[in-house]
């Protein structure tokens, strides 16, 4: 296996899990779903995304990890290279709740974002650049 490959398989493993706890969601499942939701000033979520709009989420993560799988097609550049920015926009945050940006630092959200969601979004970040920028098959 190639370290393409490698990184092409990792990137989308690590975007169908998400994708699959998005579905979890989107079904009523509860586990997770507070923990990642940003909190508002006085407490509870933010935002209660709906079943249909969860189910939207869990679909264009689908389509990023099957991306990834055929990064190496030459009609897949331009949704690689989209997806890598919406991970990095992700990362970088709204400057208020979320991301590098993020001004909350005390709800169990902001720990969460600190240590896993924005971490975890570089990492996507730079997965998915390789596979965007590598040479793509004639």
């Amino acid at each position: 296996m190639t370290a393409h490959r490698a990184v092409s398989i990792g990137a989308a493993l690590l975007t169908g899990t998400i994708a699959s706890v998005h579905v979890y969601w989107a079904a009523g499942g509860k586990v997770g779903l507070t923990a990642a939701l940003p909190e508002a000033d006085g407490g509870g979520p933010l935002f209660m995304p709906s079943p249909v709009m969860t189910l939207g989420v869990a679909a264009g993560l689908a389509g990023m990890s099957a991306a990834a799988l055929d990064a190496t097609s030459p009609r897949m550049r331009w949704p690689l290279r989209l997806t890598t920015l919406v991970f990095l926009l992700r990362a970088v945050g709204d400057g208020r709740t979320v991301g590098l940006t993020r001004q909350r630092t005390e709800s169990r959200f902001a720990r969460n974002d600190a240590r896993l969601y924005t971490p975890l979004c570089l990492c996507l970040t730079a997965l998915y650049g390789v596979l965007a920028v590598r040479r793509s098959r004639q």
